[in-house]
């Protein structure tokens, strides 16, 4: 194995996993156990082997191990697959803590794919060269596998739908693609368990950005109606006077241009789930409406007498304080109770910064994929400076930044600063229209007052963090903590005068 095959952006995954790193090969074939283990070996990982599934039992069940490496060419008979069915069945292998990467020659893609409906996270062909079955280990251990491309290209549309389907992939979106290891997100996941298999409303809140449609669709594609698509509906997104037949749908004839029969959202969605995004933007006079949706579970069609009964179950998301909108009188206080049955808070991405090196490569690898580009990495300078920032568009503002680095980088391997867009810095103004006129107090006292109040509203929003309020004010550091202490100084001189 030539020294120094890896690609860069497999050594960049690998600072993650170095440590301690610990790999299992299930295969009865002792050459493939060997060059498994030497390719193991030289990306970092230690490995252990055992010669059927079952013997891999014990490793799950002390979490023994960080992947798993099954080779599905030694066996296709009842034994070997009850074998199997145990493995990809643990609970350890279902929930993505430990994943289960399947290796099989040309004529297994048929078992292969049976391997991913029963569990397992992602395929390699024993034919693979060593550099290929690297990335697959590592994508697996960063919890980014790549299974349905991989499938599409080898095994084309009929297993890629198969696989598809058994992951819960909708519409393109796993759930699996919910990144993270912080304990804010950690938090945001086991909610999403809990209420996944329940018929429970949900309303997400969160800033834009946050990723709220992602986690509805992780709900619905892990819920009892996951079979049938989730049905979308951007309450902000439609006029006012649309969105009631939007909602509902109408009969042939309810008004002028009613010249045949159309099926609302929520009916559409019968016996599967409505996202309602956007859900403070609806409304004051349709809001009663979509209150007996919720108590009756059932609809009438615009112009129709007819009652249509829905059991759609309804996911709702918000970026604004609904309870703010009961107290303003913008949003009904019954229609809140019914929404916040159980709610799931999206944490901001400024407050789960050790997640930022996860999405940088997760949308790296992403983008060079889908244009066909070698792989590229980002300079760690870079990559500290870019966890360093606030993101105030969150998750959407980073997918975009790193979309646009790839594009500037042309040719170039490795990404700088320059490749991304500058940070967007709010313009203060709150400070400035708090002040009093000029001629009371006069310039220099003004800029003072403006520069004290500034530097110490950074400060408050760093939690007293003086290197990172630097940073975003654009300043050295030893600048900040000269000016800072002298304002203050300043300040206590004029109450002493005082």
């Amino acid at each position: 194995m030539p020294k120094g095959y890896l690609p860069s952006m497999i050594d960049k995954h690998l600072r993650l996993y170095r440590k301690g790193t610990k790999t299992l090969v299930i295969s009865a074939d002792r050459d493939l156990c060997t060059k498994l283990a030497q390719l193991l070996a030289a990306i970092g990982c230690r490995s252990d082997e055992v010669l059927r599934p079952a013997g891999a039992l014990q490793h799950l069940a002390h979490l023994s191990t960080d992947a798993v490496l099954l080779d599905i060419e030694a066996g296709d008979d009842e034994a070997w697959e009850a074998e199997y069915r145990t493995l990809l069945s643990h609970d350890v292998v279902r929930a993505g803590v430990i994943p289960v990467v399947v290796f099989a020659n040309a004529g297994g893609l048929a078992a292969a794919a049976r391997m991913i409906q029963l569990g397992a996270s992602d395929y390699v062909s024993r034919l693979s060269t060593d550099e290929q079955i690297a990335e697959r280990v590592v994508l697996a251990l960063s919890g980014r596998s790549g299974s349905m491309a991989s499938f599409a290209k080898l095994g084309g549309p009929a297993l890629k739908q198969q696989v598809t389907t058994a992951k819960g992939s909708v519409n393109g979106h796993s759930p699996g693609l919910l990144l993270g290891q912080s304990d804010a997100i950690q938090e945001v996941l086991a909610r999403i368990e809990m209420v996944a298999d329940k018929q429970t409303t949900v309303l997400i809140m969160g800033e834009t950005g946050t990723g709220k449609e992602r986690v509805a669709r992780a709900i619905h594609a892990q819920g009892p109606n996951s079979a049938r698509e989730m049905v979308s509906v951007n309450c902000a997104g439609i006029p006012s006077n649309l969105l009631e037949d939007e909602f509902f749908g109408h009969i042939k004839g309810a008004f002028t241009d009613a010249h045949q029969i159309r099926i609302g959202r929520f009916e559409q969605a019968a016996e599967s789930s409505i996202f309602l995004d956007e859900i403070g933007d609806l409304p004051l006079e349709l809001q009663p409406k979509l209150l007996r949706v919720l108590q009756e579970r059932e609809i009438y069609r615009i112009g129709g007498a007819d009652t249509i009964r829905v059991n759609a179950r309804v996911i709702a998301a918000t970026n604004t304080d609904l309870w703010a909108g009961v107290g303003d009188g913008s949003f009904r206080e019954d229609l809140f109770y019914r929404i916040n049955v159980f709610p799931i808070q999206l944490p901001a991405l400024r407050d789960r910064s050790e997640d930022i090196p996860l999405f940088l490569d997760h949308f790296l690898e992403r983008f060079c994929r889908r244009d066909s580009l070698p792989p590229k990495m980002i300079h760690p300078a870079a990559e500290a400076e870019l966890t360093a920032r606030s993101w105030p568009g969150n998750i959407r503002e980073l997918e975009n930044a790193v979309e646009m680095a790839v594009i500037l980088s042309k040719e170039r391997q490795e990404l700088d600063l320059n490749d991304f867009p500058r940070q967007r810095r709010p313009a203060a103004r709150e400070p400035i229209e708090r002040m009093p006129m000029a001629r009371e107090l006069g310039y220099k006292t003004l800029v003072e007052q403006f520069e004290r109040d500034l530097i110490s509203r950074v400060l408050q929003r760093t939690s007293g963090n003086k290197t990172l309020a630097a940073e975003m004010l654009r300043l050295k550091r030893t600048t900040l903590v000269e000016k800072w202490k002298k304002l203050q100084q300043d300040t206590s001189v004029h109450a002493e005068a005082s």
